[in-house]
């Protein structure tokens, strides 16, 4: 009979706690060597499971953990919890202290619906931050991380301007979005058009149907078409992906739920992956996934496995 590849992976991380409890042994080095020779999947669960310790071991109590642990392998386990807390809550924040200086927030999960005093009005996306500041001649507002969907009301006097990591975005009455999560922003134009000023280059006129990414210090990329049906799925409660790569779905999907999602094999980030799936029930992703593509979901406090699904 062959061995269950979840029952496998338990006993690896099981090892591996223990291991590095500070109390293990010569002994116990050697019991483990000699459990992950036993069979190929004996050590593709090992590796897993030491992929999976090197994710954690990232964070500074990770690292003073496996210093100072003199304790028994319960306090250990417990300790191990408490790193993967860790790594959850220094992504859970958009910024360091965001939501003391932000006018409006967003949890991780949330969406949120906010009418301004213009009549204008901004969703906020999971794990948003956002502050306003209108005056008498412009109406300022500042994205601190996170991303936000603007319907501006038409106010020639004033325009409408969207501050994001040095760089902003002018409109008088349009619709569009500002992605500022990843190392550049994105700027996504629905309706109307807006001007997108950067540290790194000229003006940029963007109209709707187009979309345009840039640095803080570098120069725009080029201006990118933009597909109007899925654009901002999520404000619809949506997530709609046609034949994007694993990896890439997976980054999406991570900013709806706490914690991390670990991808432990590198191929598997390509794998294509197209359907439309409901942000009210962002763990249905995760279940089709693992029914239609080669993977296995482990779901751990904190944290989500995801794994090459055993073969036949």
């Amino acid at each position: 009979m062959k061995p269950d590849h979840a029952a496998l992976s338990d006993q690896a991380i099981d090892y591996l706690v223990r291991l590095h409890s500070g109390s293990a042994g010569a002994g116990e080095r050697m019991e483990f060597l000699r459990w992950r020779a036993q069979s190929p999947a004996h050590e593709r669960a090992a590796r897993e499971a030491e992929a999976l310790w090197g994710a954690l071991s990232e964070t500074r109590s990770a690292r003073n953990h496996r210093q100072r642990a003199r304790r028994p392998r319960r306090l250990a386990m417990l300790a191990v919890a408490a790193c993967v807390a860790t790594v959850a809550v220094s992504i859970a924040l958009p910024e360091p202290l965001a939501g003391l200086y932000a006018d409006y927030t967003t949890r991780t999960g949330e969406r949120r619906m906010i009418e301004l005093a213009d009549g204008s009005r901004v969703w906020l996306n999971s794990h948003s931050a956002l502050s306003v500041d209108f005056g008498a001649d412009s109406r300022a507002l500042r994205l601190h991380s996170g991303e936000a969907l603007f319907e501006v009301a038409k106010d020639p006097a004033r325009p409408f301007i969207v501050q994001a990591r040095g760089g902003e975005v002018r409109a008088v009455g349009t619709r569009f979005d500002v992605d500022s999560r990843g190392p550049q922003v994105r700027v996504d134009v629905t309706e109307g058009v807006v001007q997108v000023n950067s540290a790194g280059g000229a003006p940029v006129r963007l109209s709707a149907g187009e979309r345009l990414s840039y640095g803080e210090r570098a120069a725009p990329e080029p201006v990118q078409p933009l597909d109007l049906s899925s654009a901002s799925a999520w404000q619809r409660g949506k997530l709609i992906f046609n034949q994007r790569p694993l990896g890439e779905v997976l980054d999406e999907l991570e900013r709806y739920l706490p914690g991390r999602i670990l991808l432990t094999d590198a191929e598997l980030r390509q794998h294509k992956v197209s359907g439309v799936f409901d942000l009210d029930d962002p763990g249905a992703l995760l279940k089709t996934l693992e029914r239609l593509q080669p993977v296995t979901v482990t779901r751990l406090p904190w944290l989500v496995l995801i794994r090459p699904a055993p073969r036949a």
